[in-house]
This record gives structure tokens, C-alpha cells and sequence, in this order.
């Protein structure tokens, strides 16, 4: 499997070319199957479908067997092709229809490199990241998939690498391939959903005032005390069950991603309290690491419980947070309910649109 780190922005890992991005993307999850269209020239999806799985069907991890049901993800895949409008051609084209595939968050490790000098060349950049993985992931580096770009804000200079076995890859791939789609670029649920909050970059960049320092300390509530001192950052809080992922945005930086597993009760929902102590040391790592106002959090996948989670983060960790598609119009996702079986797509049509 070839991997690289071609890109434009912050949210793609795997291989990606200069052409223009497809425009079907599918997700493989371990509840369902969501797949949708999108056309070049909207940030919206032309049309999306959900199938769920049974349970069990799909328990991601870089260490083990991902698809235990190949039969049933299979029949939930040719389910949203066929409410599409899509029928099912397996091995119908030699070439394959390209498709953005994506997988679960846990399905791979991902890393934020602190380096002081990075080789432009990809060549000469790729052994120095493996260097730095090789006793950090619980794989044989050597023989994983890896993607890795460059992102930098003034002198600072960071990494952010992604890595998996590639076997793993490849279970993921053989089901989009076995409907004669060609997965042209790979990416985790989370990372793509980001495509929703970077809109927001823009009109946070003057909420903090350059050169005030942030404080590490905590306030006499011990609540973080969020000072302004560098760029605004946005915190993302996404729910794919069992996976809870929470990422920091901070101008074009990725500073943190983290995925804990927690169990929904009976309702299918996490407590407020589950979701604030999972949330609770991205924030405060944030804080301890790095200048800036965390200005924002955007929740996703919490359903009834959103709101009160939300209220919690404003009351505890003083963060305003919201549904990170609070403003989405998007009829196509609205058709079918629950938001975080289609905020990896949309936010890859928002990246779309954007190019």
C-alpha cells in the first residue's frame, strides 16, 4: 500500500494525488455504513445514505482483526448504494469508481511531532518519523502504512504522522473494492469532520491579543484559566460509539487528537460527566502546552445529551460549546437523522468546495 502527505490543509492522511478530490466518499464505522456524493462546485452532499450494522460486525484497533463480519458490512454497503440510486457492481471496472474511504479513528495512531529541522524532501523525511514512532506504537513500524505532513506557525515546526498496519488498510479497502470503488485517499473519521470547525478559523483569529502570555495556571475555581496569547484554537469533541475523540485546532495547527473508548448506557448516550472527564485533559494540556485562547467547542455525536454537556463545559472548563453542524442546512444529512454518521463527509465536501 503507498501512502503519502500530499496536501493542502490539515485533515488528509493517505494517498492523495493533485487531481482533484473524488466525489464519493463512504465511511465504515463500527455502528453503520454512510456513504454520499458531493459535486465540485458545493460544500454540500448531493445525497447520503446510512445502513446499520449488527454488533460487532466492526471493532476497530490497529492490533487485531477489524471486520468480523465481512458478510453483513457488506450487505449494509450495497443497502446505501442501493437507496443511492447505486447498484452494486463488484469487479464491473478494471480502473473503479474513486472514492475518499473512511475509517474509525481508532483504526490507527496519530501523532503530533515537535521537530526543529524537517527535510523537504519526503525521501529523507519518512525514516526520521519512523525513528520517532518506532517505540511509541504497539506495531511493527517498518511494515506500517504512514502518512505524515508538515505543519508550521512562524519558527515552530511540527509533524503530524498517522500509521496503522497496512493489513489493517486493507480490510477496510477490500469491502469499497469489492463494489467496484477504488479508495483514492484514506482518512479518519474525526480528521475529516475537522473540515467542519476550520471554517471558523478565520473569525477567531483576533479573539486573542498577539503577545499576551497564557496562563498555565488554574483559576481559584480549578477551572483552567483560558487567557488570549497566541491564535484562537477550537476544541472538537466527536462521539462514534464506543470512540471518543476530542481534537484542538489552533489557526492552521493540529495541536491534539485523542480517542478514549466509553460506553453509551441503555439510551445509547454518555453521561455529562463521562464526556467532561474525557474532554478534561485535552483542555488542559492545551493550556499547559500552549499560548491562545481556546475560544470554541464543537460537539458531535452526543445526541439528547448535547446540550448538557454543553453547559457543563461553560460552567466547569469556562468553554461556549455548540453542535459542531448546528448551522449545517444540509438536506441530504438532515434526511437522515444522526449527525455523526455524516460529519466525516460533509466535512470533506466543505474541503472540497474550498479548493
Amino acid at each position: 500500500m503507498r501512502m503519502n502527505g500530499k496536501r493542502s490543509g490539515i485533515h488528509w492522511w493517505g494517498r492523495l494525488w493533485n487531481s482533484p478530490l473524488p466525489k464519493l466518499g463512504c465511511e465504515i464505522s463500527d455502528t453503520g455504513i454512510s456513504i454520499a456524493r458531493w459535486s465540485r462546485n458545493s460544500a454540500e452532499l448531493d445525497t447520503a445514505a446510512w445502513s446499520a450494522i449488527p454488533a460487532g460486525a466492526v471493532e476497530a484497533s490497529p492490533l487485531r482483526e477489524n471486520i468480523h463480519q465481512p458478510e453483513e458490512v457488506r450487505k449494509a454497503f450495497a443497502e446505501a448504494l442501493d437507496s443511492l440510486g447505486m447498484a452494486p457492481a463488484p469487479d464491473s471496472s478494471r480502473r473503479g469508481t474513486d472514492a475518499v474511504l473512511v475509517l474509525p479513528d481508532q483504526a490507527a495512531r496519530l501523532f503530533v511531532l515537535d521537530f526543529d529541522t524537517f527535510p523537504q524532501r519526503k525521501s529523507e523525511g519518512l525514516p526520521l518519523v519512523k525513528w520517532r514512532l518506532k517505540k511509541s506504537v504497539p506495531f511493527d513500524i517498518e511494515s506500517a502504512a504512514i502518512s505524515h505532513w508538515l505543519q508550521r506557525s512562524g519558527a515552530e515546526l511540527q509533524v503530524v504522522a498517522v500509521a496503522t498496519p497496512q493489513w489493517i488498510i486493507r480490510q477496510y479497502e477490500a469491502i469499497a473494492e469489492h463494489f467496484g470503488l477504488r479508495p483514492r485517499c484514506v482518512t479518519l473519521s474525526t480528521l475529516a469532520a475537522l473540515g467542519l470547525a476550520t471554517s471558523t478559523q478565520e473569525s477567531l483569529l483576533f479573539a486573542g491579543r498577539a503577545g499576551e502570555p497564557a496562563s498555565n495556571t488554574m483559576g481559584g475555581n480549578g477551572r483552567p484559566n483560558l487567557k488570549p496569547g497566541g491564535p484562537a484554537a477550537v476544541l472538537v469533541a466527536k462521539f462514534s460509539p464506543p470512540w471518543f475523540t476530542t481534537a484542538i485546532l489552533q489557526g492552521a495547527m493540529l495541536r491534539l487528537f485523542r480517542t478514549v473508548g466509553l460506553s453509551a448506557g441503555e439510551d445509547g448516550l454518555i453521561s455529562p460527566d463521562e464526556a467532561l472527564a474525557a474532554i478534561y485533559p485535552s483542555v488542559a494540556y492545551f493550556q499547559d502546552n500552549f499560548a491562545g485562547l481556546l475560544a470554541r467547542g464543537y460537539l458531535c455525536g452526543l445526541g439528547e445529551n448535547s446540550s448538557a454537556i454543553a453547559a457543563l463545559l461553560e460552567s466547569e472548563l469556562n468553554l461556549q460549546a455548540g453542535s459542531l453542524m448546528e448551522d449545517i442546512q444540509d438536506l441530504a444529512v438532515n434526511r437522515h437523522g444522526a449527525e455523526e454518521h455524516f460529519a466525516a463527509l460533509l466535512g470533506i465536501a466543505r474541503e472540497n468546495g474550498s479548493q
